[in-house]
């Protein structure tokens, strides 16, 4: 038996007196032609193709006499990997791995894993029936060289995979860097020590040109009308992130390069920064608003006259005309907001509050 490719050699010796020669023939057709020869009686046929199988007869022959034998020759297909691992993977701490290593030949091959020469794997590794190599929330007991070997009655062929340290994920501007997966939910480390409890969040991996964007919502998404409500932050509204407390979201954005949250308010007859803020994670009272990086300024403020050029927001004109302020909040170190103050509503002035999503991207 053989298989494609390889060379094969049959032996054939005699004796007697005169010493007999060898000859070679095939049964049905002739030896293979440019790629059989005999030397001191053995039959060497190079590069041996499925068409090369079949019965050989080595003769035997003197003046006297002569002998034969026959042997069959199968030729198979070479043991290949049809999928085989990646040479070298960085994991995602704490999710399941798996690395396919699936084998194929006419002579059924098995599979068989080990780490650093022995069989014995790590816990929380299996070998699947398919000859996929599981992880089961990979850690650092996992790192290691591993070889997949598939054997037939033939060969053994193996390939060779290098698990490297399991990276923390946190945030999602890592998982988009090392593994490139789809837009979804992950769990992260919020902290990158594991001195935090873990964080499910959702990845956008398109975002921001594909960088991957940590996304977090809270109970305060939606369009929210404010009315009767005249005093200066007499109106008064906590926000609650989904999972999250605000050490978790403060270590997430101590960790990410850029953070934002969309604001926006809508008024009526109703003026802003004067009656109305936002608050940080800190406690802090932000007297700008989205869009501004300093105090008493909305984003018109700071880069178009706004509805009235006295004033640093379109709000703080005050009139019977609805008009807007929003923007981004960019400094990561107040962000996120913990809670929204409005005042100067009611009595036919009011408006509506929008708050967006915390989202952070890139290393610190």
């Amino acid at each position: 038996m053989a298989e494609e490719k390889q060379n094969v050699t049959i032996a054939c010796t005699a004796s007697g007196q005169p010493h007999p020669s060898i000859t070679w023939s095939k049964a049905f057709g002739s030896l293979p032609k440019d790629k059989a020869k005999v030397k001191n009686g053995a039959l060497t046929i190079y590069n041996v193709a499925k068409n090369d199988g079949g019965i050989y007869m080595c003769k035997a022959e003197n003046i006297l006499g002569l002998d034969t034998s026959t042997v069959l020759v199968i030729v198979f297909s070479p043991l290949r990997f049809k999928v085989r691992p990646p040479h070298e993977l960085t994991p995602l701490s704490g999710f399941n791995v798996r690395l396919p290593c699936l084998a194929e030949s006419d002579l059924k091959p098995t599979v068989t894993w080990e780490k650093e020469g022995k069989l014995l794997l790590p816990v929380d590794t299996y070998v699947l029936p398919n000859g996929t190599l599981l992880f089961r929330s990979i850690k650092q007991s996992h790192q290691g060289s591993y070889i997949c070997r598939a054997t037939n009655a033939l060969t053994t062929i193996e390939t060779k995979v290098k698990i490297n340290f399991p990276v923390i994920a946190t945030p999602c501007s890592v998982i988009r860097k090392y593994f490139g997966i789809v837009s979804g939910n992950y769990v992260i480390d919020p902290d990158g020590e594991g001195g935090l409890a873990s964080l499910t969040v959702f990845c956008n991996m398109t975002d921001k040109s594909g960088v991957g964007v940590t996304v977090i919502g809270h109970n305060s998404e939606s369009r929210t009308h404010v009315n009767g409500y005249s005093s200066q932050g007499s109106y008064s509204r906590d926000i609650h992130y989904t999972g999250a407390s605000l050490s978790q979201l403060a270590s997430l954005t101590r960790l990410s390069s850029h953070c934002e949250q969309f604001i926006k308010y809508e008024c009526y007859y109703s003026v802003l920064l004067t009656s109305r803020y936002g608050v940080s994670r800190d406690s802090t009272k932000m007297t700008y608003w989205g869009g501004a990086s300093f105090g008493g300024k909305c984003a018109c403020g700071m880069t178009n006259p706004c509805a009235d050029s006295r004033f640093g927001c379109n709000c703080d004109k005050n009139d019977n005309v609805w008009r807007e302020d929003s923007g981004l909040l960019t400094d990561k170190t107040k962000l996120p907001v913990k809670q929204l103050r409005f005042g100067d509503t009611g009595g036919g002035a009011y408006g509506y509050h929008t708050l967006g999503k915390l989202k952070s991207y890139g290393t610190a």
